[in-house]
């Protein structure tokens, strides 16, 4: 069985406990070497974590021929030329969600990735966990018949660094990150739903402004179609004076609530009664997709992770943001 050597580039705080040691915590894989555009947070992530090499840059880490993979944790303005830089150089990539910044992004990563035989991965991680394979276990099984509709409602109240702009993170600020925390989040469970409903077809959305504390989108309304018919609607907002995060799913004889970033019991309604469901949210959310990943580079099982479907959820968050970007051209 072959190690999977890995290059992580970026080490920020996403890499630190989500996803980072999942890389070398996986069984078969190890992460072989760091780089940031901060040499010294590279250091000190190699020096904390036991990697043997921290590379002051990119070209560096890329010329390692004792890498196979590279996992890419940067904001998503970087990830279009950092993928393609790693598809050339021969890498596997492991990309951060969401994939780029736009639709037209995705297709170029692919293509180049396609060009010079190399698999992708896109980091839509819950297709591993599970709580989120219970879901489905229970939708494949006909627990609660046909899905007819799914309702989507995440509000949180404003984190303390978005409440003035000197401090905004990067996934408020457009040129950075392509849009704001529904671009961030959301596209999580638009991913979630293609995997359980198949590919959205139709979607119809508005999004706005509505706290000024910075330029992004921080209110989305959204309604949408699968292939399959199940119908969709979500409420997001970023800027509520209180947290919500609730998932339900209607079928034609029960329904399944849950929490989506939480890990909350799952809970299943039917006629026989009520069944709840409890997985706790492994330490490093990633490592199961992560040892998915390998498996496959492996040849042991595929990943459950589509770069098609990742494409086709950067093109759905287009379309909802679409007229929010052409009206404060971001």
């Amino acid at each position: 069985m072959k190690t999977i050597r890995w290059g992580m580039i970026g080490c920020g705080s996403v890499a630190e406990v989500k996803s980072g040691p999942g890389l070398y915590k996986a069984q078969h894989s190890m992460l072989a070497a760091v780089t940031s555009r901060r040499p010294e947070a590279a250091r000190s992530y190699a020096a904390r974590h036991g990697v043997a090499r921290a590379y002051d840059t990119v070209a560096e880490l890329l010329a390692d021929a004792d890498i196979d993979a590279v996992y890419i944790a940067t904001p998503p303005s970087s990830h279009k030329a950092l993928c393609l830089l790693a598809a050339n150089a021969g890498k596997h990539v492991y990309v951060e969600k969401p994939m780029a910044m736009h639709y037209a992004e995705c297709r170029e990563i692919v293509a180049a990735c396609e060009k010079n035989g190399v698999r992708l991965f896109v980091a839509f991680y819950r297709r591993a966990m599970p709580r989120f394979l219970q879901v489905k276990q229970w939708l494949d099984s006909g627990a609660i018949g046909a899905p007819r509709c799914v309702r989507v409602l995440q509000h949180q109240m404003p984190e303390a660094d978005e409440l003035t702009r000197a401090t905004l993170p990067w996934r408020v600020v457009p040129a950075l990150s392509g849009g704001g925390k529904f671009l961030d989040m959301g596209i999580h469970m638009l991913d979630i739903f293609d995997f359980w409903f198949g590919a959205i077809e139709e979607v119809h959305g508005i999004a706005s402004n509505r706290g000024g504390l910075y330029d992004a989108e921080d209110t989305v309304t959204a309604a949408w179609r699968h292939a399959g018919g199940v119908q969709g609607c979500g409420s997001w907002c970023y800027v509520c004076g209180s947290d919500e995060d609730r998932i339900e799913i209607a079928g034609a004889s029960g329904k399944i609530e849950f929490s989506f970033f939480g890990d909350k019991a799952l809970r299943l309604t039917t006629a026989s009664g009520v069944e709840e469901a409890l997985y706790p949210n492994p330490a490093h959310l990633q490592q199961l997709f992560i040892q998915s990943i390998v498996d496959d580079l492996n040849g042991l099982a595929p990943c459950p992770g589509s770069v098609e479907s990742a494409v086709r959820s950067t093109w759905v968050s287009d379309e909802v943001l679409k007229s929010f970007r052409r009206e404060r051209a971001c």
